[in-house]
């Protein structure tokens, strides 16, 4: 388990981390990792390099947005599945890995490849998803 310490283990890549924090369902992970993975039918999908460490359970977004900034390589966007991300429409945590510092904002799984690949290209600014959330906080797409 996690313990409040600083976050250690996570690659340095240029591929926005997908990372696990909650372990209570495998079924549900798995569930969650197949969608956030999945090509649309337009053959697009986000490239990520999922991280499933029971190290981290309970981790922040805080937490991990420092780590990831710390290594030597990583991407514009971090990705956290929570407890949340875990049903429904995997609403997958957003996290801003600029100096910004954005506050993070929700995904559905099936939109993330969209986030991931525009803020990763900076084809898009991050405002151009954060500002177009629906009422509960999750981005569901255009």
């Amino acid at each position: 388990m996690w313990s409040d310490g600083p976050v250690t283990g996570l690659p340095s890549t240029e591929a926005s981390l997908l990372v696990r924090t909650d372990f209570s369902d495998d079924a549900a992970w798995e569930r969650t990792k197949a969608a956030a993975l999945r090509e649309n039918d337009d053959g697009f999908r986000a490239h990520l390099h999922v991280v499933d460490d029971a190290s981290l359970v309970g981790a922040t977004w805080q937490d991990l947005r420092g780590a990831v900034r710390a290594l030597d390589r990583q991407a514009s966007v971090l990705f956290i599945a929570d407890h949340d991300a875990l049903s429904g429409e995997h609403p997958i945590q957003v996290v801003d890995v600029s100096r910004a510092a954005r506050p993070p904002f929700r995904c559905v799984a099936s939109e993330l490849w969209g986030v991931d690949s525009n803020l990763n290209l900076a084809n898009m600014e991050w405002e151009d998803f954060s500002d177009n959330v629906e009422s509960d906080g999750v981005y569901r797409g255009y």
